[in-house]
């Protein structure tokens, strides 16, 4: 499959499909934007690049797995991303400095596509901007303190009914959530990840060329 990037680069700069398309893949009871505790000094802002690039001849996306650490978001399923630094403001350069850091692109070997719908992460009081990239070099470098393992993901496998699954999770004792997760290489993709995902899939199904294409590999 081929992915047009410049049919891309003009449906990112239409009307998104936003919190819609995100809450397909949102566990229950997950707050939206409009939620946001307004003026609330310890919300803090971040982004997270979507690296896509091409593997022979399909088109695919690259997940990180965290390293374990002491950390609400320790051991799971992410794209490369943090906060912004005290000086910074722009969430492309955030994106493309914590992609350096942790899977080692440069900012030379990419292209810049546009941006998807921001977040909010209740759990870490993120307020996240997913931005996307292709990367022309995909010479990629783990960053061991931060990045156990690399997901490599073929995006049409990302369109396969099977590939989505729910289970119940529980964030508080006695509380059980049932929670919709991308099943990836046997990881458990879900949450702020799986939603980025979601809306992401609804982006590229704007792209007649893209889907008819990825329906002949399936």
């Amino acid at each position: 499959m081929e992915l047009d990037l410049i049919k891309l680069t003009a449906v990112l700069l239409e009307d998104l499909p936003g919190e819609a398309a995100q809450f397909r893949m949102a566990p229950m009871a997950r707050k939206r934007i409009s939620e946001m505790p307004l003026g609330d000094d310890s919300i803090r802002k971040a982004a997270v690049m979507i690296p896509l690039f091409r593997n022979l001849e399909t088109d695919c996306l690259m997940l990180t797995v965290r390293s374990v650490y002491e950390g609400v978001h320790s051991g799971q399923v992410s794209f490369p991303g943090g906060k912004f630094d005290e000086n910074e403001s722009d969430p492309i350069q955030v994106a493309l400095r914590e992609m350096e850091e942790e899977v080692g692109i440069r900012a030379d070997q990419v292209q810049i596509i546009g941006m998807l719908s921001p977040l909010y992460i209740p759990v870490s009081k993120m307020h996240v901007q997913p931005v996307i990239a292709w990367v022309h070099d995909a010479s990629w470098i783990a960053n061991t303190h931060e990045v156990a393992q690399l997901l490599e993901v073929p995006i049409h496998q990302l369109f396969q009914t099977n590939v989505i699954k729910k289970k119940t999770m529980e964030f508080s004792p006695g509380m059980p959530v049932e929670v919709p997760y991308f099943d990836i290489q046997g990881h458990i993709v879900w949450g702020a990840t799986a939603m980025i995902i979601s809306e992401l899939l609804s982006v590229l199904q704007k792209n007649s060329m893209f889907i008819e294409k990825a329906q002949g590999k399936f």
